[in-house]
């Protein structure tokens, strides 16, 4: 997508030493919110924390080394415009050595170092030295990046387009108030406040009290891994020193599972020892498969009876579901392949030790993975591979005597770390994940995506299990159960968690190649966000009822005929349109032809586009047309997803204050000379604030809207034309 905005505003505050300094540190937040959200989360909480910052820093004696910038942008939401205008116009943002930004996809909770870079190692010694309660994963930004989790923030534009490094930092605790109308200051703990203002403080302090910025303008380390040790501490290395230590512990699990083979000869010969462990690492994989089906079908069944979503409430239902499941199927295809090994592998704790063995091969395996695939999560493998290693050698040197409790209390004991370091991610994901299934799209079945996430976690998370412990776990699974449902039943049963709806009121025109009206309707166009949608409401909304699928819209119009806020058809193209009322457009989206031109075969097209502030432009060529060049910017043109073997353009357009006019120029390459037509355009009008926004029949539409749901409303155009 390309965006083109006009006349967004910043507040900026420089705060500096007594003798002029040219390097600066940033820190960013925005203040403009989501259409009808207070925002009290995101970002208000973010600019309060930094309004806070810049008093306490404005007031202390400690001398400064280096400048701060604060920058309150107030264009974010719309698609990250402002603090794109700050790091490549004003004159400030050339002294900008690094860079901290304030986000949140929750309200509340802890603030998570969930982006650093690209050279930002030093930042991260910074973070670690420095901030009180640290809470950072290079999961967390390997799972954003990969596109999962459905956002975007300032920290891209900085750092691609300022060429700056920096941290990143959002809540995402109690997500499901996020961009909603319950996004308000009631919804804020006062502790997260202070949490997060007291980690940010440290942090920038660390920064500009030392020589950091004047002393390190490039750290080539590469990619970096860092995570923090239940919230304890910050570990960090790049990542060709994880890969380092990543292969020296595999070399090391190998020689402690060798040792293991000669311990156990006086009982079971080496062949068979091996032997076992490969039937283990088979029943453990097959084990995992059967446990996966398991509650895929469940979730499924779930799904055939139209019960989907009942733990989106009441997340600790996630457990019964899907957790019970995992554990008992687990738990019974183990007891069956033990009671088979036990007529070869006569002794218990030796069959137990080759169970062990076998887990510790397939952490070694994902490992190596992680090693071969740079994949920067790789600690967490690490962890299992490292400690059951450590604990091996030294039962074989100094403990190695030991059989019954003393050995298993001793496995459980090495176990611990690893298994409460990767309970903390898991209930950290948890927190992200489940009030994204909400907002996902209808098109992802969120039911098997919860069962198959729920039921890989936890069979990894259970990986220290074996015929042996499964008495000592089910008892200390009822103790975490009991924990986990008193620290979390609070927040989940106080909090709003409603169901989200964007609807638009529309109007929908398509041209042909004679400028004549081909097609001509109204109505409402409702992407739904989940799995529930649209029909969960029919009952108070009977309009619903009448709901139809645009599945083949997107296979006959361009953007499937529709006023597509953003590029995003992928994302969200399981919508529905109900046909209704026209709505209430009082400025007309527009499109000129100002002048065609040919020469050989470049044919050349000038538009105007006129209409309200917030514009969609979508360009497609046809089939075997290309763009050769616009005027919409320099160099090449960003092309958006094929739709019928046709090359996409999508330009957003927006203008805060003093809108005027939209022109600009596209070139084409046309291989023959053709009568037909070479180029669609379509523009989408959208209207998303103030009296334009919703006409008196669409207020009456959307009080029929029960209270458990939350609707972004706008009304739209949609036009399209044939040149």
């Amino acid at each position: 997508m390309t965006n083109v905005y006009r006349n967004v505003q910043n507040v900026i505050v420089k705060i500096g030493p007594h003798r002029p300094t040219h390097t600066s540190v940033l820190l960013n937040c925005h203040f403009d919110t989501f259409a009808d959200s207070p925002g009290g989360s995101d970002d208000g909480a973010g600019c309060a924390v930094m309004l806070e910052v810049l008093r306490v820093i404005a007031h202390s004696s400690k001398l400064l080394k280096h400048n701060i910038i604060f920058l309150f942008n107030g264009a974010e939401e719309n698609l990250l415009q402002a603090s794109h205008g700050f790091i490549t116009q004003h004159p400030w943002a050339k002294e900008v050595h690094a860079f901290i930004n304030l986000e949140a996809c929750g309200a509340g909770g802890r603030e998570l170092l969930f982006q650093a870079g690209p050279d930002s190692s030093w930042m991260l010694q910074v973070y670690s030295k420095s901030v009180p309660y640290p809470y950072a994963s290079s999961l967390a930004q390997e799972i954003f990046e990969s596109g999962i989790v459905p956002g975007d923030t300032d920290f891209r534009i900085f750092r691609d387009f300022g060429n700056v490094s920096g941290l990143d930092f959002a809540w995402s605790t109690n997500g499901y108030v996020y961009h909603t109308k319950f996004d308000n200051i009631d919804q804020i703990p006062v502790g997260s406040l202070q949490r997060t203002g007291d980690n940010i403080l440290a942090l920038l302090q660390g920064i500009v009290l030392d020589n950091y910025l004047s002393e390190v303008i490039q750290d080539n380390a590469g990619k970096l891994v860092f995570f923090d040790f239940l919230g304890t501490f910050v570990i960090r290395w790049p990542q060709h020193v994880a890969s380092t230590i990543n292969v020296i512990s595999i070399v090391a699990g190998v020689y402690s599972i060798y040792l293991n083979t000669q311990s156990a000869r006086r009982d079971v010969k080496k062949f068979i020892y091996l032997k076992h462990v490969l039937l283990c690492i088979g029943a453990i994989t097959v084990s995992w498969l059967v446990s996966i089906i398991s509650c895929t079908m469940i979730a499924f069944v779930l799904t055939k009876l139209g019960k989907v979503m009942s733990w989106y409430a009441r997340p600790a239902w996630l457990f019964f579901l899907y957790v019970c499941p995992t554990i008992f199927v687990s738990m019974m295809f183990f007891l069956h392949v033990g009671s088979r090994q036990k007529k070869e592998v006569k002794s218990t704790w030796i069959l137990y030790q080759i169970y062990c063995d076998a887990y510790s091969i397939i952490w070694m395996l994902i490992l190596f993975c992680c090693v071969v695939f740079e994949i920067r999560s790789g600690f967490i493998p690490l962890h299992w591979v490292v400690f059951p290693t450590v604990g091996n050698l030294l039962r074989y040197n100094f403990f190695n005597k030991w059989r019954g409790w003393k050995w298993l209390l001793y496995y459980l004991a090495t176990m611990f770390v690893p298994y409460m370091q990767s309970f903390y991610l898991v209930i950290g994901a948890l927190y992200l994940f489940i009030p994204i299934m909400g907002r996902s799209g209808s098109s992802i079945n969120s039911e098997v995506v919860m069962a198959n996430t729920l039921c890989i976690l936890f069979c990894l998370l259970l990986s220290f299990i074996n015929i042996k412990t499964w008495t000592i776990f089910l008892k200390y699974c009822f103790i975490m159960l009991t924990i986990f449902s008193s620290v979390t039943g609070s927040t989940f049963n106080t909090s709003l968690a409603p169901e989200r709806f964007m609807i638009a009121h529309a109007q929908r025109q398509y041209y042909d190649i004679n400028g004549n009206l081909r097609y001509s309707g109204t109505g409402y166009w409702i992407a739904d966000l989940d799995m529930n949608s649209p029909h969960s409401v029919e009952a108070m909304v009977p309009e619903i009822a009448a709901a139809t699928p645009t599945v083949k819209d997107c296979e006959h119009e361009l953007y499937c005929g529709l006023p597509y806020f953003m590029p995003v058809t992928t994302f969200l193209w399981k919508t529905s349109w109900i046909p209704g009322p026209a709505p209430l457009i009082t400025i007309p989206t527009k499109l000129d032809l100002i002048s065609k031109s040919m020469r050989q075969n470049i044919v050349s097209f000038t538009f105007n586009v006129t209409g309200p502030d917030h514009i969609s432009i979508i360009l497609s060529p046809y089939k075997g047309v290309h763009l050769e060049k616009w005027s919409v910017l320099e160099g090449t043109a960003l092309q958006g997803p094929k739709w019928n073997d046709r090359e996409t353009y999508f330009v957003y357009y927006s203008c805060a204050s003093d809108c005027v006019p939209y022109t600009f120029t596209v070139e084409l390459n046309v291989p023959y000379v053709q009568k037909a037509p070479c180029l669609s355009v379509a523009l989408g009008g959208h209207f998303l604030h103030g009296e334009h926004q919703k006409s008196l029949r669409f207020k009456r539409f959307l009080a029929q809207f029960p209270p458990w749901t939350v609707v972004t409303p706008w009304t739209a155009t949609y036009t399209s034309w044939q040149f």
